[in-house]
């Protein structure tokens, strides 16, 4: 039965107010019943966006096949797939959608952007710049390819084009404060610098929304902090993390829920085992801002290394085999579990060299891990608790850590952090190496050959020129990462010590 076409502009509205409030099953079955009498590209659409927001990004990919069949010449369906396979990682086929894309139309800007941003998140970087430059050559105020252009210059180390890129940005749209912070992180500032005051003319405007406030008040506490002006610096960052916290409504509790259930759950685990993964992998977990990416650019100078970067597969993994329990933890799932990471680490690097995985929350994973790549080994950075908590608390981080937005919740993480470790240690002794981050700063040389022997990996004099390496940091860390060590960082709260009264009572 086909439907009016006023009737179905109705429609379209209403379902889209429905995709907003969150509806997503009344959605689905109203589509669904318009797409049965009438293909409109429209409602095929709308199906797609709400079963990926239900993360069923399998029946997402088969809706837009299905649209595909009715109208094979849409490129934005193409893209669409491509964004839902690079949802689940499967970076093969998201290509190959994108690439179709473009042999419909070759500047359409969604699906070069797209392709470009996954080129970026496998390494491809040279591939990835020129299609970004592509897209500046067809539409110079393009900006978001202005942002993945700048924030990929960003990590290669390319901090002066960053910067123009940034404050190219800002020239067009001065609220998007993120540029202003991101700008900040590669700036050491003084009372005159032109940046700073144009900043704190910005706070002066009452429309600012509470996202471009965060990133305003971060960049803020750092250009004060530049100037050694503690109290004020620190009001910013907490005005940053109240914001914070009061959007993302953290509640602890939940995450000792989700501790307890890991350990519930891994306790169930046989003894079964599974062959040993001819690859060996290195995962470097802790806390974030505790050196994880400074022993990464260490241990990736190394000749006989790939520095794979923050990677998101375990937690995949995890989340897709062991966090419903009712999966039975055989041979056969672990195997695929392992060959499921192999193959994703190829679109880095074929070559069987150590491979190594930086992702520090992977602490919370570390027995499953051991249980489908068996020829692993753990380095867990120790860092100052007050130092990490601090340098947590001072920085915006993209991929979301709730717990960070307050002082009392970085206490209470760090220590279920410490007990997570504890658990592990004891079951898996040999795997886990205990690395300081005050000695790797303190003795630089000597921490390094104790490391590589825990890795099995022979002295390299690469390893002591790790800020000569020239591979990409997508972490927050990506200055420090490139400089020759230095010993600043320790005891970095100085100055802030009397607005960290909370931080004072955790110990190592």
């Amino acid at each position: 039965m086909n439907i009016k076409t006023e009737d179905l502009k109705t429609k379209f509205e209403i379902l889209k107010k429905k995709i907003s409030d969150q509806n997503y099953d009344e959605v689905i079955n109203e589509c669904k019943l318009v797409l049965k009498h009438n293909k409109i590209d429209a409602f095929y659409n709308l199906l797609c966006i709400a079963y990926s927001n239900k993360n069923n990004t399998d029946k997402a990919i088969s809706t837009m096949k299905e649209a595909l069949k009715t109208n094979p010449k849409n490129e934005d369906f193409l893209n669409n797939i491509g964004m839902f396979y690079a949802k689940i990682f499967n970076y093969k086929e998201a290509e190959n959608s994108y690439k179709k894309g473009l042999k419909i139309n070759n500047n359409n800007l969604h699906i070069l952007n797209n392709l470009a941003n996954l080129k970026k998140s496998v390494d491809h970087t040279n591939e990835a710049i020129e299609i970004y430059k592509k897209i500046l050559s067809i539409q110079s105020n393009a900006l978001v390819a202005l942002y993945n252009l700048a924030g990929l210059y960003n990590s290669l180390g390319n901090f002066e084009e960053s910067i123009r890129l940034y404050f190219k940005i800002l020239s067009v749209k001065p609220e998007f404060t993120e540029a202003d912070r991101l700008i900040s992180q590669m700036t050491k500032y003084n009372l005159n610098n032109e940046h700073f005051r144009q900043m704190k003319e910005k706070l002066k405007n009452k429309k600012l929304n509470k996202d471009a406030l965060i990133h305003l008040h971060f960049a803020l506490g750092k250009a004060f902090g530049d100037q050694k002006k503690f109290k004020i610096s620190f009001e910013n960052y907490k005005k940053a993390n109240d914001i914070s916290k009061e959007k993302t409504k953290y509640i602890f509790t939940n995450d000792e829920k989700k501790v307890k259930k890991i350990k519930e759950t891994f306790s169930k685990i046989n003894n079964t085992k599974v062959n040993k993964n001819r690859r060996q992998i290195i995962f470097i977990v802790g806390l974030p801002r505790s050196g994880t990416s400074l022993t990464e650019q260490i241990l990736s100078s190394h000749r006989n290394v790939f520095g794979g970067g923050e990677l998101p597969y375990v937690q995949k993994i995890y989340n897709n085999y062991f966090e419903n329990s009712e999966n039975e933890i055989n041979k056969t799932l672990l195997s695929k579990c392992q060959n499921e990471y192999l193959d994703l680490i190829k679109y880095f690097d074929r070559s069987q060299k150590t491979f190594t995985d930086k992702a520090p929350l992977n602490f919370l994973y570390v027995g499953f891990i051991l249980k489908f790549l068996p020829n692993s080994k753990f380095i867990n950075i120790i860092r100052n608790p007050m130092d990490n908590c601090w340098s947590i608390y001072k920085n915006y981080f993209a991929t979301r850590l709730d717990f960070a937005n307050n002082l009392n919740d970085l206490v209470n993480y760090f220590r279920l952090y410490q007990n997570m470790m504890d658990y592990w240690k004891r079951i898996f002794p040999n795997y886990i190496y205990d690395l300081s981050y005050e000695k790797l700063v303190n003795n630089s040389k000597q921490e390094i050959q104790k490391l590589l022997k825990f890795c099995d990996l022979s002295w390299d004099e690469n390893c002591l020129k790790h800020h000569k390496n020239k591979r990409v940091i997508k972490t927050i860390s990506f200055n420090q990462a490139r400089q020759p060590i230095y010993k600043s960082s320790i005891k970095s709260y100085n100055g802030y010590e009397d607005y960290l009264v909370e931080l004072k009572d955790i110990n190592y």
